[in-house]
């Protein structure tokens, strides 16, 4: 993130920013969308757990339509995450 032009920086998309606050709001990087945002090693296994709590929650009996329409959405952004790393999504 260029600090002198934030423009594109996901972190500050819709952010309430403190006065003399610098850099990035690092709860809200977005790896997914952020070049700048970092996946280090230990990274791909969470990654890896999230998409497989997401995968047993949209298979869940009676799962409204709109609910299992979110959960895979928050897929979508898992799968773009470890698309980054040389982690195969099925392992840990």
């Amino acid at each position: 993130m260029d600090e002198n032009n934030p423009v594109g920086a996901a972190c500050l998309e819709h952010a309430v920013v403190l006065e003399g606050h610098k850099g990035p709001l690092h709860d809200r990087c977005r790896p997914d969308r952020c070049a700048n945002s970092v996946i280090g090693p230990e990274h791909p296994p969470i990654w890896v757990s999230e998409r497989r709590t997401l995968l047993t929650l949209i298979d869940t009996p009676g799962l409204s339509t709109c609910r299992k329409e979110a959960l895979q959405r928050e897929l979508r952004t898992v799968e773009a995450i470890l698309d980054k790393t040389e982690t195969p999504k099925d392992q840990a």
